[in-house]
């Protein structure tokens, strides 16, 4: 609205232009997918945090084999539905049939999920296998993400994977419920991230699912940067630490520029920044050449040259991703 009043005042445009795009912008229909595919996701999240709930308060009086076979049947009905509904495999995007058709696969998967586990906690089915309860559903997930297109049941199955290696991926619990002071914890965890990268390489290559990448490259981004800063922070092989984690921005930067991907491009300079802003003052502190004095003043010229540094990078982003508009 703004450019065509300038392009009014200017005398580009006359009056009948001005007020027919005024016009066009004012009628002008606006999408509400993504609100609409929101709440439907939350609604399934709610409905079987409910159904959680609802067992876990009322598992004396309702008995477990009713929960059980409850649960069975209306994941075998999600699946059924999912099944007889499927478009034919392809290794490009699908296009689903019906708006709720990607609710209904997710419902049925969070299901068997909540089926397996309920098992496994009431009966003991794998014994002391635990990690068997966690792999069958991910191999289930990324079996139904393949053959039903979906990115969600996707990210399932890549938090299911993680879990059986031991670890927990969840944003809000990567950081928290992993003791990343654990060496083995931090081999685990950039063996994986290899393994996904690599995987979500080859994938590309071969021309399969491509869209998928985004979403492999994502968890395996975060895994591999926290997994070389907490090396960094408490191992001892701190170069060999540092040059991993430069690898991984750099490979991640590349794979920015080459998606045109701002996410990836600004996580990546953000735990660069962390590991090389520990470095530096690590290595001057432990080099013992700088005062409290020195220190303070370099820490001042730093900070100063950092948010210089990061206001060029957001004016000159869309340069360095080479994006034109």
């Amino acid at each position: 609205m703004l450019e065509s009043k300038q392009l009014h005042t200017d005398g580009i445009i006359n009056d009948e232009q001005l007020n027919a795009i005024e016009q066009h912008e004012d009628n002008k229909l606006f999408t509400i997918q993504w609100e609409l595919r929101t709440i439907l996701y939350l609604g399934i999240l709610l409905l079987t945090t409910g159904i959680g709930i609802l067992v876990y308060e009322n598992i004396d009086t309702i008995g477990h084999q009713v929960v059980l076979v409850t649960i069975v049947i209306a994941c075998s009905a999600c699946f059924f539905y999912s099944f007889r509904h499927r478009t034919p495999y392809t290794n490009e995007e699908s296009i689903h049939p019906s708006p709720f058709y990607d609710y209904i696969i997710l419902l049925g998967c969070l299901l068997f999920a909540i089926l397996i586990g309920y098992v496994q906690y009431q009966y003991g089915l794998f014994g002391t296998h635990y990690g068997i309860a966690t792999l069958i559903p991910a191999v289930l997930f990324f079996f139904c993400a393949y053959l039903f297109d979906h990115k969600g049941i996707l990210s399932l199955g890549i938090t299911g994977l993680a879990a059986w290696v031991g670890l927990t991926v969840t944003p809000m619990q990567l950081l928290q419920s992993n003791n990343f002071s654990n060496g083995t914890i931090i081999l685990t965890a950039m063996g994986l991230g290899v393994v996904i990268t690599a995987f979500a390489k080859f994938a590309e290559i071969r021309n399969i699912k491509k869209h998928f990448s985004f979403t492999y490259n994502n968890f395996a981004a975060n895994i591999l940067y926290v997994a070389t800063l907490a090396a960094l922070f408490d191992q001892p092989l701190k170069i060999l630490s540092f040059l991993l984690l430069a690898a991984c921005c750099a490979y991640f930067i590349k794979y920015a520029i080459d998606q045109h991907s701002f996410w990836f491009l600004l996580i990546s300079v953000v735990y660069g920044y962390i590991g090389l802003t520990y470095s530096v003052f690590s290595l001057l502190i432990d080099s013992g050449t700088g005062g409290e004095i020195r220190i303070m003043f370099f820490s001042i010229f730093y900070l100063i040259g950092s948010c210089a540094g990061v206001i060029m990078f957001f004016i000159k982003y869309k340069q360095i991703l080479g994006i034109k508009k």
